[in-house]
């Protein structure tokens, strides 16, 4: 028994947006947890507890809980700050695939011009070079955070647009 590992809690995330324009941010907020299928939980001075689930509009697929609070500076802005209790990011397993299916791509173009007899090979080279290249792209999207950092993002854009 003694070389049982702890089961390891979720730890919560959390992320933060300096000058956020804070005038109407309750009602940006509700229609954003509309939009994304959610619900708000609970409501108090400056903070709001709300519900996402993690595909947007699938509530059968999971739900993170979310805290969003704000803290009023100068001049109309604050610090918004969004903690989620638990990490809301793409499966790493996922993540693996799609770039051993990139580095796949990436060989098969380059070793198709020393077999130019196999004309078969033209075309899967291309079509690796287009997964290897596709991959690449995605991969410049930075997804830590991912639904959770959308949305602050989104809501801080919102407010800032209205200003």
């Amino acid at each position: 028994m003694a070389d049982e590992k702890p089961i390891e809690a979720a730890a919560p995330v959390e992320f933060v947006e300096d000058g956020v324009p804070y005038p109407g941010i309750e009602d940006a907020l509700e229609e954003l947890v509309f939009v994304y299928g959610g619900e708000i939980r609970n409501s108090h001075a400056n903070v709001r507890e709300f519900v996402l689930p993690l595909r947007r509009g699938v509530p059968t697929s999971g739900a993170v809980l979310c805290t969003l609070s704000w803290v009023p500076g100068q001049s109309g802005q604050a610090t918004v700050t969004l903690v989620c209790d638990r990490e809301v990011d793409a499966p790493k397993f996922q993540r693996i695939l799609m770039l051993v299916a990139g580095v796949v791509g990436a060989v098969l173009f380059m070793l198709w011009p020393f077999f130019p007899e196999r004309k078969e090979l033209g075309t899967l080279a291309w079509l690796g070079g287009a997964v290897a290249l596709s991959v690449y792209f995605l991969s410049l999207r930075r997804t830590s955070g991912g639904l959770a950092y959308d949305f602050l993002q989104r809501l801080a854009r919102r407010q800032r647009s209205r200003e």
